[in-house]
């Protein structure tokens, strides 16, 4: 647009719940006022993507300053005697809402929503003071949501950090003073194909012996009793290291004949082989002897086991934590459903603050 005097929100802006500003194109007075003039949207208005692949997000303005905004964002100004803008947002993005907003741009070329059909969407409105309780609630459930998010974020690239230094032997553990001795893979680890663990028919049950690929455990497990199950553990499974390869530490079967398995060989901690193995970087070239060929000759620096031992337990326990805190992001964003699906729909009802039953 040119000019560099005032921000201008459009649809990639808009996130779920929250505003993404990471990216933002300014424009000048003049074009911003030639917006501003029929669209002046102000703080604590409700912004909604109405076209494009981003079409249904909505965040909250917190723009104190002017700012314009792209035709394919609207805004929402409740009147304040009836309805709260963040009580509206947490409607549009519930299911309830979101199924709404798919319905209204059904029958479409272009995925768009009209200003008469957002203004035709219809939501349960109880009284205003309860609109606030339910709407600081979902806010705070959100807060805490953002916050772990960030904190899993912030864990990760510290993990990060931490196996860059340690399994390059820039920053040594307390008590190890070993030299690193640099050795091919084929030193390392032993190499095999999964033939004799194929899965040999579609018997596939809801429980049982997880099957896997290169890439990614298959939801299903295989149930028949006859056929070898690999529990030589642990194992790197892999096709090719530069788009997927897996520890695997439970036995399981495997789905095709194209999987390449590593073992450790005396002397080599396979936990320590593999983070090293994944920070190597692999140059794409023909696969189908790649092992032979390639990889089996590529040299590591590695120290001795029981340093190897201690680097792979200090990841491991970097991987418990950010473990334990995913499973607490998944846990509250699934009781932040059961609320929505609660509170937004008069199935449970919240007394206004201040009030008694």
């Amino acid at each position: 647009m040119g000019g560099h005097e005032y921000r201008y929100v459009t649809s990639k802006n808009i996130g779920v719940g929250h505003l993404k500003l990471e990216n933002i194109d300014m424009i000048s007075e003049r074009e911003h006022r030639k917006i501003f003039s029929r669209c002046d949207v102000r703080y604590g208005d409700l912004l909604l993507t109405k076209d494009g692949a981003n079409t249904g997000n909505a965040a909250l303005s917190t723009f104190v300053d002017e700012v314009s905004l792209l035709s394919s964002v609207a805004f929402i100004r409740c009147d304040p005697k009836v309805a709260l803008e963040s009580y509206v947002l947490h409607f549009l993005l519930s299911e309830a809402g979101h199924r709404q907003i798919t319905d209204a741009m059904s029958g479409n070329a272009i995925t768009r929503l009209t200003l008469g059909k957002i203004n035709a969407l219809t939501l349960p409105l109880p009284p205003f003071g309860e609109q606030h309780r339910i709407s600081e609630i979902l806010t705070d459930t959100d807060g805490l949501i953002r916050s772990l998010g960030r904190l899993i974020a912030k864990k990760q690239a510290i993990k990060q950090g931490m196996m860059q230094q340690l399994l390059t032997g820039k920053t040594r553990l307390p008590g190890f003073t070993g030299d690193w001795v640099q050795k091919p893979l084929s030193e390392l680890v032993s190499y095999e194909q999964p033939i004799r663990y194929l899965v040999s028919s579609a018997d596939y049950g809801s429980t049982g012996t997880p099957v896997l690929t290169a890439g990614k455990t298959f939801i299903l497990g295989y149930t028949a009793e006859t056929d070898s199950i690999y529990d030589a553990l642990p194992v790197i499974i892999f096709d090719d290291f530069t788009t997927a390869a897996k520890f695997v530490s439970f036995p399981f079967k495997a789905k095709s004949s194209a999987m390449k398995m590593l073992t450790a060989k005396p002397g080599a901690d396979l936990r320590f082989v593999y983070e090293r193995m994944l920070h190597i970087n692999f140059v794409a070239v023909d696969h189908k002897r790649r092992w032979i060929d390639e990889y089996s000759k590529i040299g590591v620096a590695v120290p001795p086991m029981e340093e190897q031992q201690a680097i792979s337990s200090v990841i491991e326990d970097a991987d418990c934590e950010i473990d334990a805190l995913n499973h607490r992001l998944a846990a509250t964003q699934a009781i932040k459903q059961g609320m929505m699906q609660e509170l937004l729909t008069g199935r449970t009802r919240l007394t206004p603050a201040g009030e008694t039953e």
